[in-house]
């Protein structure tokens, strides 16, 4: 090689190194430049594979929470029809008659209307109610006078409408009847009941004030099968007649409404001259049976006595429910076994020649029995025809909780 060569070569040398730096720079810009969106995307599988996992925790924790709702629901709903075979004897599958009681106070419109709370309120403080009303007679404590927790009022069917809450506390405070007690908290009557009264439901007691509601209250028949809103138009049927102080649906053992109520007027004036109509009102186009509720219960009470209506013989002694005592009816025994002796013993008298007049059993007086309103209680054909019968005459509910009576007042 030459020396004019050598000159040329080491620039070659060095632009072609040059180059290769250039390209190793290239080339590295390169790699980077792929490698971030590789790393984006990764990143992204990642955040979606976290979220993902985020929504399948929440959608186990809903499911168990729903499942958890829904047993409670089942176990609330067990609860209930326990209570309800309770209250009907406890007997194990027994059908739950309360569900033949069709009033629904849940289509009635929302209102603050001070009058009509103050009404509802009173009514179930009121003599009319109050000492008929197990539940709450055990809250009030009959006449310890006990305050009753306004949340708990307003827990019922009836007081459900009254919104807001506050708009009950304002509504008693103007009240002759009721007061507020603890903070606004809670409600009890002014006067207390008579000492008489105890927590515990008592006939006699019951009877004391039913007796004094008699010649004031009336007996109506006439007005067909119940619905939802039955209660509330015989409510608004009463009202132009009134005041009254309460309207009971008679129903029967099964709790299917009779088609006949009881009406407690404010004031005997009210009820003679709602007797004294003439011509007495209609229901729906329909003539109407009429009478006062006295005039009602003496009628059953000549009937039991003629025979012409069988009376309710009740447990133990004549009735079909505990036939293990005296007058039940398993083996035949009871009443029928009393009636055969007395025919075989004048078969026995006849045949020593015996004087027939001397050994004819003489006729028995029918009992009446009465329930603790005061009302004889018979045994109807639908009952006869099932073996049932039912201890008392019972009243319309209006299910706000048990042995609960439907106020004539709401208007």
């Amino acid at each position: 090689m030459s020396d004019e060569q050598k000159p040329v070569a080491q620039p070659n040398a060095e632009a072609e190194k040059d180059v290769q730096n250039v390209l190793a720079e290239l080339k590295g810009d390169s790699s980077e430049a792929a490698a971030a969106p590789a790393a984006e995307e990764k990143k992204q599988t990642t955040d979606e594979a976290a979220e993902e996992a985020r929504i399948v925790e929440a959608a186990a924790k809903l499911g168990e929470q729903s499942a958890k709702a829904e047993e409670a629901k089942q176990e609330s709903k067990k609860q209930d029809e326990q209570r309800s075979n309770n209250n009907q004897g406890g007997r194990s599958g027994r059908p739950n008659y309360r569900n033949n009681v069709k009033f629904d106070p849940s289509n009635q419109e929302v209102t603050s209307d001070p009058v009509q709370i103050r009404k509802q309120v009173e009514f179930y403080f009121s003599d009319s109610n109050l000492p008929m009303d197990k539940f709450l007679l055990s809250k009030v404590g009959g006449s310890s006078n006990r305050p009753v927790s306004l949340e708990l009022l307003h827990s019922f069917k009836r007081m459900r409408r009254f919104q807001p809450f506050s708009a009950i506390v304002e509504a008693i405070k103007s009240s002759e009847m009721v007061e507020l007690t603890d903070n606004d908290t809670c409600v009890r009557r002014k006067t207390p009941l008579p000492e008489t009264v105890t927590a515990n439901h008592d006939p006699t007691v019951v009877r004391t004030f039913e007796d004094k509601s008699m010649n004031r209250s009336i007996y109506a028949k006439g007005f067909g099968e119940e619905g939802p809103t039955t209660q509330l138009e015989i409510e608004e049927f009463f009202a132009p007649h009134g005041p009254v102080n309460a309207i009971r649906l008679r129903r029967a053992y099964d709790k299917t409404f009779k088609g006949s109520v009881f009406v407690e007027f404010e004031s005997e004036e009210k009820q003679q001259a709602f007797l004294a109509l003439d011509p007495k009102p209609k229901w729906k186009d329909q003539d109407l049976l009429i009478k006062s509720k006295k005039d009602y219960c003496d009628e059953k009470v000549r009937e039991i006595e003629a025979g012409r209506v069988k009376p309710n013989g009740g447990r133990g002694r004549g009735g079909h429910r505990g036939g293990r005592g005296r007058g039940g009816n398993r083996g035949g025994r009871g009443d029928n076994k009393r009636g055969d002796w007395r025919d075989r013993r004048g078969g026995a008298n006849q045949k020593n020649g015996a004087s027939d007049k001397k050994e004819e059993p003489k006729e028995e007086r029918r009992e009446v029995q009465k329930d603790a309103r005061g009302v004889p209680v018979v045994q109807s054909t639908t009952e006869e025809s099932s073996g049932q019968k039912r201890s008392r005459e019972e009243d319309g509910a209006n299910g706000d909780h048990p042995a609960k009576k439907v106020d004539a007042k709401q208007e």
